[in-house]
């Protein structure tokens, strides 16, 4: 398997150079000679791919707007075909960050990488530790649980900021069904750069329409694989009595995104989601000034 780089120095207090420009406008050269853009709107057309999609486009309450081909979000994508991954080529990734953790990835290993010179990065830690008593899940309690998920993913975040701000674009942030951590991730770039709360809500529910479960779980048997892995183990539990391409939707019971479950708690504990990322992940203002240069462009 491919080296993980799973514990990084994170510094985002950096020496900027016009370096992170020449990375980002070579890249988007590669795009443009392959002529990738135009063969999607916000989703990829990937035969193995699940909720694969640019953040790009979205307009900020300034006028600016996301530049497309840069900042991307996935579910899981061990299952991309051969076809899948030379079309990926053409868009000259530079940064995979994954967000799960080791027993997500030891059953569905982000192969696609392996042999390429992408930065790919993983934080080490167990299903066991994000999920608590695993004997408890019964009384699992999801909008508590999920409240606090941002926190829970601290250490993900500052490599993924870290990457953007280094320029290390494109750059796509997964973890297996692409709705939750990288909700949560993807959500706080959009807050940073600008672009409304309630075009950030709209995005992060298009997963619903955009997961395809069947290229998650791939090929691998998750009764078998229960039995020596907690996460395949939870995936039985959720899934007991359900066709396996059900996508619950990502809404409390009263009707709201539970992406604005994690906005209210981090704004009730932080005061605001720029005090969250400047306390807990080192994301100065100055920081944040790079970014809006980095990935926004006149609307």
């Amino acid at each position: 398997m491919f080296k993980q780089k799973s514990r990084l120095a994170l510094t985002l207090a950096l020496a900027f150079s016009s370096h992170a420009f020449a990375t980002i406008d070579e890249a988007l050269a590669v795009q443009a000679s392959h002529d990738v853009g135009a063969s999607y709107a916000r989703v990829l057309p990937l035969e193995g791919g699940s909720n694969f999609r640019d953040l790009g486009g979205y307009f900020t309450a300034d006028g600016q707007q996301v530049k497309k081909g840069l900042l991307f979000r996935s579910a899981a994508m061990s299952s991309l075909t051969p076809k899948d991954q030379a079309y990926l080529a053409g868009f000259d990734f530079a940064t995979v960050v994954d967000l799960r953790t080791n027993e997500e990835r030891d059953l569905f290993p982000d192969s696609w990488v392996q042999g390429t010179d992408i930065q790919y990065y993983a934080y080490d830690y167990s299903f066991k530790s994000m999920m608590g008593d695993m004997s408890k899940l019964a009384s699992y309690n999801l909008e508590e649980s999920y409240a606090g998920l941002a926190y829970s993913i601290k250490p993900q975040l500052k490599a993924y900021f870290e990457f953007a701000l280094q320029g290390k674009a494109p750059m796509v942030v997964h973890c297996s069904a692409g709705s939750d951590r990288t909700g949560i991730t993807s959500a706080l770039m959009l807050d940073v750069l600008g672009v409304p709360r309630a075009q950030i809500y709209q995005d992060y529910v298009l997963t619903t329409e955009y997961r395809n479960p069947k290229n998650e779980l791939g090929n691998v048997d998750l009764q078998a694989e229960s039995a020596n892995n907690d996460f395949a183990k939870i995936m039985l539990h959720f899934t007991k009595g359900q066709q396996s391409d059900v996508v619950k939707p990502l809404f409390t019971e009263s009707g709201y995104p539970l992406l604005a479950l994690v906005f209210q708690r981090i704004e009730k504990d932080y005061g605001s989601v720029q005090h969250f990322l400047q306390q807990e992940v080192g994301l100065t203002p100055e920081a944040i000034t790079k970014l809006k240069s980095l990935y926004l462009q006149q609307g």
